[in-house]
């Protein structure tokens, strides 16, 4: 065939997620670059457009140093015909077209390969019974395995949960009393109703304590005991059959091998963590519970709150999809941070997640991107779309913003709790250090930030009252010597002139002309006469805590680095943007509890 631009096409069966599609550069190109878009079956033509020009590569399609553009849209038939073969033919399992030579007018198929298996594999769909949505706010709770022993378990759970405001029931058959409380034998033996049960026996108690719960009308079991799917072997079959018993009762399941439950809000640690976390706005839903006890440590310094921390453990039962839709009706959730290791059913997190993200921004950390991890394909293309990879690209499909750290996740959490989602990508920055404006003009481009043109009559009303000197541009430098006034007298422009923009970086830094309260005080003001998203990046150390204890207090988030801001606005605006008209903000009467300014 003559010379043209190559590509490849290629599919693979994901274990968590079915089939998906792969789409990047061809040949030699692919492997050097590892240009690829992928997307989880099914897609429509215009998912087809958006990944083909998602790739870096895909200048070369549109045409590049004089060159033609190519015929685009002969290579969205053909992806979208093979993609639909590739969803509807359950005998192919990979598929690799590559190279496929494209021209200026059509296109041509070189090479291809489908593998192909007459027993496909069985799907892992969770069977998905809703969960009403008041089974997470118990009346009361029983400890069962309650202990005298710092060194027990069950110890540590009744002690966090002493703060409880509800009916709490120790529960333990040698002993009458525990932290001045009356303890029973059997959760049976309880005279009043119990909502939740919080298990902490040996594995092999477990199912004779799920009996009784069931007998008792329990309608959560909060299972931390560990020896169960995890081990293998007798394991897994201790799991099902506690499973078994609890769908026999009408009982849910939080676990088995998970650190438990907080609900801040309502007073609630049912877990072994010795400390408990702020109340807040973020629900933390995690897969490791090492990763909740130390991510709750860290919290408490930074004074970052959660309406709900959530250890899902084996997932025997209620998995992400439920934690989910609770966040999704909870009240005292503004946005949802995951941290997951693997989902058993994709298809069914995509359909709810997508659902829950329209509503509430959801940020996930997905473990597992080293290549170690990665189990090899049958196909080129099929090993170039590693699991991590099909994880990422479905998060986005499905709206959800991914984040590679932690504190990457939680300080989008933050923001996006705050102040919901950017309406578009027009940002402007407002600085009194010349430096951090060149800085954020830098890290913007980075990050896919457009910093907006000022308009004309912008630039009338600035220059009635800054400094002759200031830099007449986006960033915008007030000049060192600008104080909380100043600030000010610029916010009020930017307040009557929010068509031209979507988001506002506030950079501030220690002078001694500019007091951190005045001007976080400002910010505030600002924050709450906009409809747009204000990312406070008040930058130093000691010396602005007084500003930072007011942003905090009034629920707007700060960035101590000053490219963590511009990350963290590039990474959500990647995935959505709120639709028109549409915002996902915090009312302005919400934004100081205890009305702060």
């Amino acid at each position: 065939m003559p010379e043209g631009l190559e590509v490849l096409v290629g599919g693979k069966v994901d274990p968590s997620f079915g089939k998906v599609i792969t789409f990047g550069l061809g040949g030699k190109l692919v492997e050097l670059l590892e240009d690829v878009a992928i997307r989880v079956l099914p897609v429509t033509e215009d998912d087809i457009r958006a990944m083909i020009r998602e790739i870096k590569g895909y200048r070369l399609i549109r045409g590049y140093r004089g060159e033609p553009p190519k015929d685009e849209e002969a290579l969205v038939q053909v992806i979208a015909k093979m993609a639909s073969q590739f969803a509807e033919d359950p005998r192919i399992q990979e598929f690799d077209l590559n190279p496929i030579v494209v021209y200026e007018k059509g296109i041509s198929v070189v090479d291809a390969r489908i593998i192909v298996n007459d027993t496909p594999a069985p799907g892992t769909a969770r069977l998905n019974i809703e969960v009403p949505p008041e089974i997470f706010y118990p009346n009361s709770i029983a400890v069962i395995g309650a202990s005298a022993s710092p060194h027990k378990v069950g110890y540590s759970i009744l002690r966090n949960l002493l703060s409880f405001p509800g009916n709490l029931y120790p529960v333990n058959p040698v002993r009458t009393e525990l932290f001045g409380r009356k303890t029973y034998p059997s959760v049976k033996d309880i005279p009043g109703p119990v909502d939740w049960a919080v298990i902490a026996v040996p594995a092999r108690l477990v199912p004779e304590v799920m009996k009784e719960c069931g007998e008792k009308g329990v309608r959560l079991a909060i299972i931390v005991t560990a020896g169960f799917r995890e081990i293998g072997g007798d394991g897994v079959a201790l799991e099902e059959k506690i499973v078994e018993i609890a769908r026999r009762h009408g009982i849910r399941i939080t676990g088995p091998n998970c650190l438990g439950i907080m609900m801040p809000h309502q007073g609630i640690n049912a877990t072994f963590d010795p400390v408990s976390p702020r109340a807040g706005d973020v629900a933390f839903v995690s897969q490791s519970g090492a990763i909740i006890t130390t991510v709750v440590d860290w919290s408490l310094p930074e004074e970052f709150g959660f309406s709900s921390v959530i250890s899902v453990g084996n997932q025997a039962d209620l998995g992400f999809e439920h934690y989910l839709r609770f966040a999704e009706q909870d009240p005292a959730t503004r946005s949802v941070a995951l941290y997951i290791e693997e989902i058993q059913d994709g298809r069914g997190f995509m359909e709810i997640v997508r659902q829950v993200a329209d509503r509430k921004p959801v940020v996930a950390v997905k473990s597992g991107s080293s290549r170690k991890g990665r189990v090899a394909a049958s196909s080129h293309t099929g090993s170039l779309a590693g699991s991590y990879d099909v994880y990422i690209a479905a998060f986005r499909q499905a709206g959800v913003i991914p984040a590679r750290t932690l504190r990457d996740a939680f300080n989008l959490a933050e923001l996006l709790a705050s102040e919901g989602y950017p309406q578009g990508n027009r940002a402007i920055a407002i600085t009194s250090a010349g430096g951090f404006a060149v800085l954020a003009s830098d890290y913007a481009e980075a990050h896919g930030v457009d910093m907006v043109d000022l308009p004309e009559d912008v630039f009338r009303e600035l220059n009635a009252f800054l400094p002759p000197y200031w830099n007449h541009a986006n960033p915008m430098d007030i000049i060192g010597d600008a104080d909380a006034t100043r600030f000010a007298a610029l916010f009020d422009v930017l307040i009557r002139h929010q068509d031209f923009w979507d988001i506002a970086f506030v950079i501030a830094v220690p002078t001694t002309l500019a007091d951190p309260a005045h001007i976080a005080n400002e910010i505030v003001r600002f924050s709450r006469n906009t409809d747009k998203m204000v990312v406070g990046c008040m930058l130093g150390g000691d010396s602005i805590r007084s500003g930072l204890r007011i942003l905090r207090s009034c629920r707007i988030p700060n960035f101590s680095e000053l490219e963590d801001a511009f990350k963290a606005v590039g990474n959500i605006l990647r995935v959505r943007t709120a639709p028109s008209g549409e915002q996902h903000r915090l009312p302005h009467d919400d934004r100081c509890p205890g009305g702060g300014r």
